[in-house]
């Protein structure tokens, strides 16, 4: 399924280059792009390079502000996941305050408006940047923070900012929002009736569109959880050779 922020970018594209009467190859001619990589930067299926996009607009008589805003917006939903089971054709959200700031979500929000104005770069360039810093940020491990689907440490958080380029008085300023984020957390005890609760609502919902990737993932996690809450009852036998490592991990929903 196309993303829909990119599929008003290829229209745009391919509107301009009509209504300029200019084929593909006179544009290319006029731009030094290869025809086929016209083609391409107006098919909808990924984003071009924003120099491409110019150029085409600029010979096409286009609006630059216009174009600008609309590859601004493909762009950034090109890197970051929709909400799940949004409907709406959501625009980039604002700049997000570090004042304001009271969730990791608004922090992993703004880690991505980090990266949209250092030009989106790849997440193993970030890490090589690191790298020569003597820092890591494992791209695998990245690529998990940004989704939400790892925890957001402080030590990658900063290392992030360094190598996206934010100054350092307002690395000041995001350092300040994750410690006030960061306490403001209240831990909530997680066992087998915590996760049972949630099979059950997810169970009562399935007829409105959970997924049964979901549901399994919620069983395979209530039932390894009911494991650990045995192993840990008074009286019951340690398993053999338990040394705090787990050989069957939860899996995390």
């Amino acid at each position: 399924m196309t993303e829909p922020a990119l599929a008003r970018l290829a229209i745009l594209l391919r509107n301009q280059r009509e209504q300029a009467g200019l084929t593909y190859r006179q544009l290319a001619a006029r731009t030094n792009y290869h025809p086929t990589t016209l083609q391409r930067a107006a098919d909808g299926r990924s984003v071009p390079s924003w120099k491409v996009v110019e150029a085409v607009t600029r010979e096409c008589g286009g609006d630059l502000k216009t174009i600008r805003r609309k590859w601004a917006q493909a762009n950034y939903w090109s890197h970051v996941p929709r909400p799940s089971g949004s409907r709406r054709l959501l625009r980039a959200p604002r700049r997000v305050d570090p004042q304001q700031v009271d969730s990791f979500a608004d922090l992993r929000r703004a880690m991505h408006e980090m990266r949209r104005k250092a030009d989106w770069p790849s997440l193993r360039e970030l890490d090589r940047r690191a790298r020569e810093r003597g820092e890591r940020l494992p791209s695998s491990t990245l690529s998990l923070v940004l989704k939400g689907e790892a925890p957001l440490r402080k030590p990658v958080f900063l290392a992030y900012m360094e190598v996206c380029g934010v100054k350092e008085a307002r690395r000041a300023q995001w350092a300040a929002a994750w410690e006030r984020t960061n306490n403001s957390r209240t831990p909530v005890p997680v066992n087998s009736r915590t996760y049972q609760s949630e099979f059950a609502r997810a169970m009562q919902s399935s007829s409105a569109g959970a997924s049964t990737d979901i549901l399994f993932r919620l069983w395979v996690t209530l039932r390894n959880s009911r494991a650990a809450d045995r192993d840990e009852s008074p009286g019951h036998p340690a398993a053999a050779g338990r040394d705090g490592t787990d050989d069957n991990p939860s899996v995390l929903v």
